[in-house]
């Protein structure tokens, strides 16, 4: 019963090595809205071999009603989309004369490459004018715009970066969901999710984790076998004091004659 209680939870600790390591190697997060959806490929604005292309953008234009800038939600088409802008109510400062404002969210070519890392996916440029194509200045306020970019499948260790006077600068980053980065804007302009490395994931690669952990498991359950199989020990009587004594072959000491015939 004993070997057989251990072996279970050799057999439990094993599969609980094996999750581990597989969330490490992909995390999987917490979805963020209901249903089933099924991610299509990341579309890249220069696919090269199979890779997906021909990324959509987003457009959306709100009339403006009093001294206030509207609430907007602006998403690409694709499923998930691949760049999306929601701001709140009063998060823009208006022109004077300004009769609606417009929302654009394309994918462009870098201005220039990061010095500190590699670019993951495409490049986005985000932008908010007036009627008259004039660009409207951000207001300062807390988590009321809101950036969020999607990476290509596998990077779980990047961050938002934006593009402004010739350099390349992090940005707060929250790693919402596998895949999915949201930043709150003080600016607007050109985004992209960064990696550290040269890899997707700027790290080890999640095979390798997952053949590391495979390997830790297949060895646990080997030693298991092993553990099952080997021969059951010799038990050991140890009998107690008085019991079970061999008669000594020894003679006691001769006795003297009585004189008796």
């Amino acid at each position: 019963m004993r070997s057989d209680r251990r072996g279970g939870w050799l057999l439990i600790l094993a599969g609980g090595a094996l999750a581990l390591a597989l969330q490490v190697a992909a995390p999987v997060g917490v979805p963020l809205y209901d249903g089933v959806v099924v991610a299509e490929p990341y579309r890249y604005l220069h696919p090269t071999g199979g890779q997906a292309g021909d990324p959509t953008s987003a457009t959306d234009e709100k009339p403006i009603s009093g001294n206030q800038s509207p609430f907007f939600a602006a998403a690409t088409e694709e499923s998930p989309p691949q760049a999306q802008l929601v701001a709140m109510d009063d998060a823009f400062q208006l022109n004077p004369g300004s009769t609606h404002l417009n929302v654009s969210i394309t994918a462009v070519d870098p201005v220039a490459p990061p010095t500190n890392g590699t670019i993951a996916g495409n490049v986005y440029r985000f932008a908010v004018t007036d009627d008259a194509g004039r660009p409207l200045a951000p207001k300062t306020c807390d988590g009321c715009r809101t950036l969020v970019l999607r990476a290509p499948d596998g990077v779980t260790e990047g961050r938002v970066q934006h593009f402004a006077d010739g350099l390349w600068t992090d940005v707060v980053t929250d790693h919402a969901v596998a895949s999915m980065y949201q930043s709150n804007l003080n600016a607007l302009g050109d985004f992209a999710v960064v990696t550290s490395g040269t890899g997707p994931n700027g790290g080890l690669d999640p095979l390798l984790f997952g053949g590391i952990a495979l390997v830790a498991f297949f060895a646990v359950v080997a030693g298991l076998f092993w553990y099952r199989r080997r021969p059951p020990p010799v038990t050991v009587v140890r009998l107690g004091p008085g019991r079970g004594r061999m008669p000594s072959k020894r003679r006691g000491p001769r006795r003297p004659p009585t004189g008796r015939s």
